[in-house]
Order: C-alpha cells, then sequence, then structure tokens
C-alpha cells in the first residue's frame, strides 16, 4: 500500500486515476472523497480555497508486491478498482519481460545499438552535387576528442559510413 502525501495546494489527477481509485470530486462543495471518506482535512470548513490553510491529502493506492517470486495483492479495503481491471501489475509485467525475451534482437542493448531494423537505404537528390560551404565550428580539443571517440564508435556500430566526399570531414 502507498500513500501519497500531499501538502501542495492543489493536485493533478487524470480521469483514469480518479475512476481507478474511486475518487470523487465536488467542485461545489471544493471535497475531494475516496470510497465516500473525505479526503480534505482543513482548519477552516468554510474556506477550502484559501492557500494560507495546508491541506494534507492521503491517497491511499494499492500496488501489487512481489515476494518469494511469487505475486499476492494487497488487501484493499480502501481503494475499489472497476470491475474492468481483472490482471495485477505483477501479471502484466511478467507478460512484457516476456515479450522482451522472446524478440530480444529488437531492442537496442546501450546507446550505440538501435536493434534489428528493416530500413531501406534513402537517398536524398540535390541540386548540385557540391558540399554545403560552412564556416568551421569552433570546438574545445576535449569536445572534439568526444566527437571523434563517439564517431568512431558509431563506425564500428555499423550504424554510419565514411563520407563520400573526400575533402568533407567526417565530424562535419
Amino acid at each position: 500500500m502507498y500513500v501519497l502525501d500531499h501538502t501542495l495546494p492543489y493536485i493533478i489527477l487524470g480521469m483514469p486515476e480518479l475512476a481507478k481509485y474511486d475518487i470523487t470530486i465536488d467542485c461545489r462543495q471544493q471535497k475531494i472523497s475516496q470510497n465516500g471518506k473525505n479526503l480534505n482535512k482543513s482548519q477552516n470548513d468554510k474556506n477550502h480555497s484559501n492557500y494560507k490553510n495546508k491541506q494534507n491529502i492521503s491517497l491511499h493506492i494499492s500496488e501489487c508486491k512481489q515476494i518469494n517470486s511469487h505475486c499476492s495483492q494487497t488487501t484493499e479495503d480502501q481503494v475499489n478498482l472497476p470491475q474492468s481491471v481483472t490482471e495485477n501489475k505483477c501479471e502484466l509485467r511478467k507478460k512484457v519481460k516476456d515479450i522482451i525475451k522472446n524478440f530480444d534482437s529488437v531492442f537496442s542493448k546501450d546507446k550505440y545499438d538501435v536493434g534489428t531494423l528493416r530500413v531501406e537505404p534513402q537517398r536524398i537528390v540535390l541540386n548540385s552535387d557540391l558540399p554545403v560551404n560552412l564556416r568551421p565550428y569552433r570546438t574545445s580539443p576535449v569536445e572534439e576528442q568526444e566527437i571523434k571517440s563517439q564517431v568512431e564508435k558509431l563506425l564500428q556500430a555499423g550504424l554510419i559510413n565514411h563520407s563520400r566526399w573526400k575533402d568533407v570531414p567526417r565530424t562535419s
């Protein structure tokens, strides 16, 4: 069971969370309730919108805990989940892990690996074959060394190729 202690004068909840945790917001009476229990705790009930009054709101959210490699759902005495939710989060997490294991070649291993791609080679046809003439970028020697090492790693990974222009540097 996770409890969200909220001491700010505002909170933003989406409609799925409000429905999932049975939270009702009554704008006329400026009350927030969960399962019929009032969550507003202010010292002045007549003026709930006064920011000087700190409102402590606790939302009780049930979470699935994994114990001894099997799932056990916590008791949901404070949260009524809608009837459409039939699986707990541990089962969903296990399904996602199984999918990732079955298709591990698709997912990248590190930042220089992009996994399996089925992309056709692309070529942009320009009006002129001349390279674009720009002023050289000014980089420090440390940045230049980092650029060269990253370009070398990308070349080794096969993600980029050497330029077809002999007079154009690789890092431009």
